[in-house]
């Protein structure tokens, strides 16, 4: 029973953080404002962090269990907005969105990724480790707006835009491998250091 609720928990945080990808989505292309749209992202890993789901830039190994979630959503969320004019412009920016990541040369890639996987772990340990109610949410609003803004790149997230896409090429495969990559990395540096 155990193996089966943790299952679920991943399954659940792909689907947050597919939530927090198309809110970011949505906002950058309705309101126009990247900005916004990058700390509103961070909605996701609030109810990973408040729910106890289970991420894997969060708790390395439940990969798997996320990529499902985030297949799920944006299978489901595709289902959902045919013939919308909105929604169709917002893939075709994601479209070229996901063609400037995968098109990343491998260090490039693995870069982005380390330096996101450091905010992901700063984010969550913040929010287990702090206190203050409001404090620990600053804490993760502020680092998962701060990755996107960066540019940085967040392995779960890049599933959900590549599903959303529809880009299931070799290329993606790659990219979203040497992200995961990256993503260890750079989550595993501070508590090894």
């Amino acid at each position: 029973m155990a193996k089966v609720e943790t299952f679920i928990k991943g399954i659940l945080a792909g689907i947050a953080i597919s939530f927090g990808g198309w809110l970011s989505l949505r906002t950058n292309n309705v309101i126009g404002n990247n900005i916004l749209g990058s700390f509103i992202f961070s909605f996701g890993l609030i109810l990973i962090c408040n729910f106890g789901f289970n991420l894997y830039t969060g708790k390395i190994c439940y990969l798997f269990d996320n990529l499902v979630g985030t297949l799920s959503f944006s299978a489901l969320l595709k289902l959902s907005m045919a013939n919308n004019i909105t929604n169709e412009t917002i893939i075709n920016t994601l479209n070229n969105t996901v063609l400037t990541k995968i098109n990343y040369e491998w260090y490039q890639m693995i870069g982005l990724s380390f330096f996101c996987g450091m905010l992901v772990y700063i984010a969550v340990e913040g929010f287990k480790k702090i206190e203050h109610n409001i404090g620990k949410y600053i804490v993760l609003i502020l680092a998962i707006g701060g990755f996107i803004i960066m540019g940085f790149e967040h392995s779960i997230a890049n599933m959900f835009y590549y599903f959303l896409a529809g880009n299931y090429s070799i290329n993606a495969f790659l990219s979203l491998l040497l992200c995961v990559i990256g993503n260890s990395i750079g989550g595993l540096f501070i508590p090894m250091m």
